[in-house]
């Protein structure tokens, strides 16, 4: 069967949307091991875009960790804390001694480690502390916090169902910084030895067994025949590696699956691919599918949590969790159909600069920081009551 292949060609959006707001200093507490996927990538972008809308962004981590000195690399002051338990009160009290120091407005925490210990102490220092939600998670790593984040509507609805209240959670969507995504799908191809190949189809992830990347390994076995040059690039790591491989072995596939590994920088790799594939069990968001689209990749992923937020019916398809049979008809539709899988990928670059670039993220967070901090009765010696909040700068 032949391919066509066509592809949306992704541009950056170039309009002008200044604003003026508050300036804040903000201490972003995070207890993650590396800057690697998901929810801690999203936090550096949000600290960068933080950075450049003027606010003093300072870190919080714990020792030991690769992840302070990747922080630091990027320019941020970083605070190191020691920590043996969930919850540590040495790290707590040390935790409190850089926050009276350091005179922040508002303490950010995430993951559940660095919310129950970081959010104990700017309880105890009276400090406002908003904490993200990235994941699926229990409401009790989050008790300290005065406001909760929570990455889709389905991560709140979660929290709901465990009774926090509506009010007390805000949905911000992870982004990205679009401006750094300009591809050429030629020389990607070209470079890791795919030239010749089509079509490519991908995923970006973690390679474990919520993934679902065995799935992804069955389309790819069930598709092969009627395309004999289709190729697999699956970039990511973790734990079900060598079961995937395995996988493929037994199902004949191995030479038509490309296993990239961890990659810093995958926009190469995304823009080597004709069609992304998630077909991801568990997701809170998602923020691979928000890279996939920000490359203009039409996509076929799973019905499940938060995705279907991000995916909507007019940038791909949805299917539901563990159907290999639905995930390869939907794939074999749109390789068979270019016009719309084009028209799918143009209209993903569109939803990925309007509902989830990185300042549309910091946007979101610095609203919720406002709200928070002028809901807070001003008590005496409470440094987020008496701090001064005058001070404008300009966004661009």
């Amino acid at each position: 069967m032949s391919f066509s292949r066509s592809r949306s060609n992704p541009a950056s959006s170039s309009g002008d949307d200044s604003r003026y707001t508050s300036a804040r200093r903000i201490l972003q507490v995070c207890s993650a091991r590396e800057a690697v996927y998901g929810a801690v990538v999203s936090l550096m972008t949000l600290a960068e875009h933080q950075r450049l809308a003027g606010n003093e962004v300072e870190f919080c981590t714990f020792e030991g960790m690769p992840f302070g000195d990747q922080v630091r690399e990027r320019g941020f002051r970083t605070h190191e804390v020691s920590h043996r338990y969930k919850v540590d009160f040495r790290a707590v009290g040390k935790m409190m001694r850089i926050m009276r120091r350091g005179t922040f407005d508002v303490v950010h925490t995430h993951l559940s480690t660095s919310s129950l210990n970081g959010g104990l102490a700017a309880r105890l220092v009276r400090l406002p502390v908003v904490s993200t939600v990235h994941g699926m998670s229990g409401k009790l790593s989050f008790m300290f916090a005065d406001h909760l984040i929570g990455v889709s509507q389905q991560v709140k609805t979660h929290l709901i169902r465990q009774g926090v209240a509506p009010e007390k959670v805000s949905v911000v969507y992870n982004g990205i910084d679009l401006a750094a995504w300009t591809l050429d799908a030629d020389a990607a191809r070209e470079k890791l030895g795919l030239a010749a190949a089509g079509p490519v189809l991908g995923t970006v992830s973690r390679i474990t067994a919520s993934k679902g990347i065995d799935d992804g390994i069955r389309v790819v076995a069930a598709l092969l025949p009627e395309f004999p040059r289709l190729r697999y690039l699956l970039v990511g790591d973790g734990d079900a590696v060598e079961s995937c491989r395995a996988l493929a072995k037994d199902l004949g596939v191995l030479d038509a699956i490309q296993f990239a590994g961890y990659q810093a920088d995958v926009r190469p790799f995304l823009a080597a691919m004709d069609l992304f594939l998630f077909p991801s069990r568990k997701e809170a968001m998602g923020i691979a599918l928000v890279e996939a689209m920000s490359a203009g990749l039409a996509t076929v992923a799973t019905r499940v949590d938060g995705i279907p937020e991000v995916i909507s019916a007019d940038v791909g398809l949805l299917c539901a969790e563990r159907d290999v049979t639905g995930f390869t008809q939907a794939c074999r539709d749109l390789l068979h159909d270019s016009t719309r899988r084009v028209a799918f990928g143009a209209n993903a670059r569109l939803r990925a600069e309007n509902v989830f670039s990185a300042r549309a993220m910091e946007r979101a967070t610095a609203d919720v920081y406002q709200k928070l901090i002028e809901g807070r009765p001003r008590r005496s010696g409470d440094p987020s009551g008496e701090r001064d909040f005058s001070r404008k700068r300009k966004v661009s």
